[in-house]
C-alpha cells in the first residue's frame, strides 16, 4: 500500500510502500479514501509530539493523520466489509491514517449514507465534532444570543459559525477581510479583523477562540452574565482559568481526543439537516502532502485541507 512517511529531521514527508496491516480483534481494516490534515500533523512533521511519534513508529512508517472517510475491508461486530465509513483514530495513541489502509477500532467508526461523498465526509469529522461539543454540550446558544468566533475561517471556526447560526444566535466572526463575504454566506452577521475583535459595548454569551491565539483576560470584559470563553489551546492562557474562577465567569478549553458512534451519528444528522455544511479549502494527492501541510499552516484558508489517498 502507499503510505506517508515523515522525515522529522528534514521536516518533510514522502510517499512510500508499506505492508497492508492485519486487523486484530475489535479492529476493522479501512481502505482510506480521504483523510484530513490537522495541527498535530504539522507539528509532528516539525519534530513535535516525540513521545507519541516513538509509539507510532513501532506500528510502521505512518506518523500523521487520524480522521478519514473510506470503506471497511473486514467485518466487525457492527460494521460489515464493503460499508463506507467515517471516523477517527484516537488522537494520542491510535494508528495513523495517512495511508491507503489503516486499522481502526470499531468503536470509533460509523457507516455513512450514500449521498454523503468521501471528501465532504472527511471534511466534517473532527472539526465538525468539535463544534458540536462546544455548541451542544459546553455552551448551547438560544435565539438572539451572541457569539464571537475567533479564527472563523478555519475548520473548527467555520463549523461553529454554521452551527451557532442554525441555533438562531447572532454570530460575529473574526477572520481576514478576504473571507468576509464567504463567512456572511455561512451565517456570520458581521466579520471583524484579527487586530480588533472586540468593540465597545460587546456582550457575548460565548467567545470561542478556534485559533487558540487569544486569552480569557481579553474576552472577560466582553462576556455577558453567564457567558463562557472557550479556547482550543489551553497552554496559551493557563492563568486564565484561575482568573475566570475568581471572576465568576466561565473559561474552558477543548480538544477532541476520540469519538464514538453516537457522536458520529449526531454529526451526520446535523449534516442532513443542513446545520453543518462541508467546507473544503483544498485537496492534495498523497505525494503532495508537504504542500497540504504548508497550506494548513498558512493564513487565509477556508475550511479543511484534505489528502486524497
Amino acid at each position: 500500500m502507499r503510505a506517508l512517511a515523515t522525515d522529522v529531521a528534514a521536516a518533510r514527508t514522502r510517499a512510500v510502500e508499506a505492508p497492508v496491516p492485519v486487523p486484530a480483534p475489535g479492529q476493522i481494516l479501512v481502505e482510506v479514501r480521504v483523510s484530513a490534515v490537522n495541527e498535530m500533523d504539522v507539528q509532528v512533521r516539525a519534530g513535535g509530539w516525540a513521545r507519541q511519534v516513538s509509539a507510532f513508529r513501532k506500528a510502521g512508517p505512518v506518523l500523521t493523520g487520524f480522521e478519514f472517510a473510506g470503506v471497511a475491508r473486514s467485518d466487525g461486530a457492527r460494521i460489515a466489509a464493503g460499508q463506507r465509513v467515517i471516523g477517527y483514530s484516537p488522537v494520542l495513541d491510535g494508528p495513523r491514517t495517512h495511508a491507503q489502509f489503516a486499522l481502526i477500532d470499531e468503536r470509533h467508526v460509523e457507516p455513512i449514507p450514500d449521498d454523503l461523498n468521501d471528501q465532504d465526509a472527511a471534511a466534517l469529522v473532527v472539526m465538525g465534532l468539535t463544534a458540536i461539543e462546544v455548541l451542544e454540550r459546553i455552551r448551547p446558544l438560544q435565539p438572539d444570543q451572541r457569539t464571537l468566533v475567533i479564527g472563523a475561517a478555519g475548520g473548527v471556526g467555520i463549523y461553529s459559525v454554521q452551527l451557532a447560526a442554525s441555533q438562531g444566535a447572532v454570530v460575529s466572526a473574526v477572520a481576514s477581510g478576504d473571507n468576509a463575504a464567504w463567512l456572511a454566506g455561512q451565517g456570520a452577521a458581521d466579520v471583524r479583523p484579527r487586530e480588533a475583535p472586540y468593540r465597545a459595548g460587546d456582550r457575548f454569551d460565548l467567545v470561542l477562540d478556534a485559533a487558540g491565539k487569544s486569552s480569557f483576560a481579553q474576552a472577560a470584559p466582553h462576556l455577558a452574565r453567564g457567558g463562557a470563553y472557550v479556547s482550543t489551546n489551553p497552554t496559551g492562557d493557563l492563568g486564565g482559568f484561575v482568573r475566570a474562577a475568581l471572576s465568576g465567569k466561565r473559561a474552558g478549553w477543548l480538544m477532541m481526543l476520540r469519538t464514538d458512534p453516537e457522536r458520529l451519528r449526531r454529526l451526520i444528522a446535523l449534516w442532513r439537516a443542513g446545520a453543518l455544511k462541508p467546507a473544503i479549502d483544498s485537496v492534495y494527492a498523497l505525494e503532495d502532502a508537504d504542500a497540504a501541510f504548508d497550506r494548513f499552516a498558512a493564513r487565509g484558508k477556508r475550511g479543511r485541507v484534505l489528502l486524497k489517498l
